[in-house]
């Protein structure tokens, strides 16, 4: 009875840790967009969201329902740094 209540703790002890090493190595090799970027996310309600995303030079606000994703607005970083100056 005591000896499978330690090969119990042992497997758990191996099992877990491998579990989790395994589930973030795993997530690490699925990021593909390294240019595309969600910089901010409003949930707006079951299924409707708002995304602001950095991609290239350019921030694009989107409408994402279950059905469809809008283009709201889109900015250039380009013309930014010309009204700064």
């Amino acid at each position: 009875m005591i000896w499978g209540l330690v090969r119990l703790i042992v497997v758990l002890l191996v099992v877990i840790p491998g579990a989790i090493y395994a589930t973030r190595w795993y997530a690490k090799r699925q990021t593909l967009g390294k240019d595309l970027r969600i910089m901010e996310a409003l949930s707006l309600g079951p299924n409707k969201a708002l995304y602001l995303i950095e991609w290239d030079d350019q921030s694009l606000l989107l409408g994402v329902t279950n059905q469809t994703i809008t283009l709201l607005a889109s900015k250039t970083h380009e013309a930014e740094e010309e009204v700064g100056e």
